[in-house]
């Protein structure tokens, strides 16, 4: 069998003529075996010119007949092996052969580009990094026309990079923010891409994506994108998080509690709930004068604990806007003097009001 060292510091032009001498014989096996110690070899060698024109010459040969031709297809699928490595080291080099072999090996091959991309991302950690306008045409169009492929070739940390950057690109398409949504609200058979998403929001959380992820009638996504928007919007680093989410969290949240879309909230888990809640305080003070105060004050008549239970889950919420909302505490004390109101609330109410006294 053929070892890396037995091409070591031999020119090209004799490891070329070595594959011509075995082109000749019919131990297919042993052949390829010298086929692959030569191009481990080279790659451990640096050696990228000399990669790219023997990825040239077979090309040549397969194309004309000639008998290195055979060789052509193991090589290609040997450095296609070894293409994401092989691209980061010789990603300084301004070589026009070497380009082509890399986009010939690429073709059109969707899933194996953003492989690469992906790859090169978590390498060098590019999530302040702005792709061009070009670069980003071609990656919507690339997942444009297979999301969920997009998704399954794309590692979690390019995946979340390339969501949080949609909404700060003027060029995309309607239809793929549709498509996006469509995946994560109603799709039944996207599970693995929407676990997949959500993980990679943990690493680069965007407001637009988890905001659409709180609509999931999916109970496990929902439960997901809640608790990673409780967690890092507390973090002191995710000052933009934070402002997009202020922004754009009310039409979401009064959507998931008040329209009925998506789910019927009061039916929605209470650790749901309690997380809604939660969340509340990044926001302003709007959604809870009108949203959460008027369900405090609906009547349940029919002594509904899911609806005793949204009102409860949503009573500590107050805690952080009284302090700079003091016409709150009016409020409360009007519902504290209702008959028609459940005594577990108005209890909690009282408990509440009593800490700012």
């Amino acid at each position: 069998m053929a070892t890396n060292e037995k091409f070591k510091d031999k020119p090209l032009k004799d490891c070329i003529s070595h594959l011509e001498e075995i082109a000749e014989n019919k131990n297919t096996e042993e052949n390829i075996a010298d086929l692959r110690a030569l191009i481990k070899n080279l790659i451990k060698s640096n050696r990228f010119f000399d990669i790219s024109s023997l990825y040239v010459f077979l090309k040549n040969a397969a194309a004309n007949g000639h008998k290195t031709g055979v060789f052509f297809e193991p090589a290609k699928s040997m450095l296609q092996e070894n293409l994401k490595n092989l691209f980061i080291k010789s990603i300084t080099y301004n070589n026009t052969e070497l380009r082509r072999m890399f986009s010939d090996i690429l073709g059109n091959d969707n899933g194996l580009v953003i492989e690469l991309v992906s790859f090169i991302f978590d390498k060098y950690e590019l999530f302040n990094f702005r792709f061009s306008d070009n670069i980003n045409r071609q990656l919507i169009e690339i997942a444009e026309a297979d999301l969920s492929g997009f998704i399954d070739h794309a590692n979690p940390g390019f995946l979340a990079f390339y969501l949080a950057s949609l909404p700060k690109i003027s060029f995309v398409p309607q239809k793929h923010i549709e498509q996006l949504t469509n995946l994560i609200l109603y799709k039944t058979d996207s599970q693995k891409q929407t676990a997949k998403i959500l993980t990679s929001m943990y690493e680069y959380p965007s407001a637009d994506i988890l905001l659409i992820f709180i609509l999931s009638p999916r109970e496990s996504d929902r439960l997901q994108a809640l608790q990673i928007l409780k967690s890092r919007l507390s973090m002191e680093k995710y000052t933009e998080l934070r402002e997009s989410f202020a922004e754009k969290a009310p039409y979401f949240i009064r959507t998931a509690m008040t329209s009925g879309l998506f789910y019927d909230f009061h039916n929605i888990p209470l650790t749901h709930k309690e997380l809604f809640a939660a969340i509340l305080k990044y926001t302003d003070v709007r959604l809870v004068k009108e949203i959460v105060i008027p369900m405090l004050r609906r009547e349940n008549t029919e002594g509904d604990p899911i609806i005793t239970d949204s009102k409860l889950a949503f009573i500590p919420a107050f805690r952080d806007f009284i302090p700079l909302y003091s016409d709150l505490v009016p409020e409360l004390t009007k519902i504290l003097r209702d008959e028609k109101i459940e005594i577990d609330v108005k209890e909690e109410i009282r408990k509440l009001l009593l800490e700012f006294k």
